[in-house]
């Protein structure tokens, strides 16, 4: 499905919103901590000794439930069954079904959205162009993510540093001043000019 650059950048600007807004500033994200954090539950497969056939038929990788009347929403995964069983892929699938709790998704119409999400907020492309980490293998290691997403944050990065350099937006700026707890750090703006 074809999306606009300003849909990525909607979802880019809410990923790292979150980022903001809980002072992340270590990687690999810990996708179980920033959850309970959001007062979001998390719950692996395996907690149900019985009815995991079920789970399973639902979903081989995890699914999301909104908030009730009685329990905060909650991201069920799958940590017993499959060869996508990573840390890499089951960070992935909670993140992605982040995306989905947070934006009040009701279906898989935007799973290509929450993908994106998922890889913005664990791998954050403006601290991937500062850092100037570009290797395969580096961001496998410091952001924890697989040699797929790795690929295509890499990717990313790169076409974004050729058609506006190393500019940063101004949230990304925000973020990065974080980051590196110094609200002076010198930083090029993307403006019109170059967005174009």
């Amino acid at each position: 499905m074809y999306r606009t650059k300003e849909e990525y950048d909607r979802v880019d600007r809410l990923a790292t919103d979150i980022l903001l807004d809980y002072g992340i500033c270590s990687f690999p994200l810990d996708m179980d901590d920033l959850c309970r954090r959001m007062n979001i539950n998390v719950v692996p497969y395996s907690a149900y000794e019985e009815g995991v056939d079920l789970l399973l038929k639902k979903s081989k990788q995890g699914f999301s439930a909104h908030r009730t009347e009685n329990d905060n929403p909650t991201i069920y995964f799958n940590d017993i069954y499959g060869d996508h069983l990573t840390a890499a892929n089951i960070s992935s699938t909670k993140g992605h079904k982040l995306n989905h709790i947070v934006e009040g998704d009701t279906d898989d119409s935007e799973d290509d959205l929450a993908d994106h999400f998922s890889r913005q907020l664990r791998c954050p492309v403006s601290l991937v162009i500062y850092q100037k980490i570009y290797s395969i293998n580096e961001l496998i290691s410091r952001f924890g993510i697989s040699c797929e997403q790795a690929i295509y944050v890499s990717k990313s990065a790169l076409n974004r540093c050729s058609k506006y350099e190393r500019t940063f937006l101004a949230y990304e700026i925000d973020y990065l001043r974080m980051y590196y707890n110094d609200p002076n750090l010198d930083l090029p703006l993307m403006t019109k000019v170059n967005e174009q």
